[in-house]
């Protein structure tokens, strides 16, 4: 019995040094060097504003791709016009914790 809690506990402190070792926890880093925090408040950043553009009866959110990092979302694709170059970018930074837009909307030619 004694050697089976044992085999137990090293299975279980084996199983912690593993997580400790990948980053998951506290402090822990993404593969792009983000804190897992800050890659969570990215996506949850990404999120809202994808959620706004799709709301907006003036901009057609099917064509914008929308990436955040560190804060500051960048929006890319082809849109009809410059004007819902300008919507896009103006919802984007409306959001509460957006840092910066980076407005890579083009305009379909």
């Amino acid at each position: 019995m004694r050697l089976f809690l044992m085999g137990l506990l090293l299975l279980w402190l084996g199983g912690c040094a593993s997580a400790l070792s990948s980053g998951y926890g506290q402090g822990g880093m993404d593969s792009s060097g983000r804190s897992y925090e800050t890659a969570r408040a990215d996506n949850r950043l990404s999120a809202a504003v994808t959620s706004a553009l799709v709301r907006d009866r003036e901009v057609s959110a099917m064509a914008i791709q929308v990436t955040t990092f560190n804060g500051v979302v960048t929006l890319r694709g082809t849109v009809p016009s410059a004007a819902m170059v300008r919507r896009a970018g103006q919802l984007a930074a409306g959001i509460a914790g957006v840092a910066r837009v980076d407005n890579q909307l083009r305009v379909a030619r």
